[in-house]
């Protein structure tokens, strides 16, 4: 018996950039997409360099790295949401600005979101399924 590449490390590259539905809990959902997908690479590259060597030498304060991290996921890996509540307050639709609040205001679902975008079991699927999601 051989080990399939494909069905082991096979991604699919569309739900990588548009994002796959992961079930939180109470029919609460969020749509991520993966860190390393082409449009999140890019978008890192267009972050001027001297505010990348910042990131990546750690010298950024932990205020900013936040706001930069927040920003960043809310306009590349968090696509969408659906029946999420903070509090007793229903999320309004997904924009990259709310997206942003949510995930300076909540570090643990920020931590989570971060967590399935880079879950690769979560991209290896086909694309059947893909777009029935």
């Amino acid at each position: 018996m051989s080990f399939n590449l494909k069905e082991g490390f096979g991604s699919n590259e569309t739900a990588e950039v548009e994002g796959v539905w992961v079930e939180l809990g109470e029919d609460g959902a969020v749509k991520v997409a993966k860190l390393s997908n082409q449009e999140a690479q890019r978008a890192y590259r267009r972050i001027p360099r001297a505010i990348r060597r910042q990131i990546e030498d750690g010298v950024m304060s932990n205020l900013q790295s936040k706001q930069f991290l927040a920003k960043f996921m809310s306009e590349n890996i968090l696509r969408d949401w659906r029946n999420l509540i903070d509090g007793k307050t229903k999320l309004p639709k997904y924009t990259p600005e709310e997206g942003m609040k949510k995930l300076l205001k909540h570090p643990r679902f920020r931590d989570r979101v971060w967590e399935l975008s880079i879950d690769d079991d979560l991209f290896n699927i086909d694309e059947e399924e893909d777009l029935k999601n």
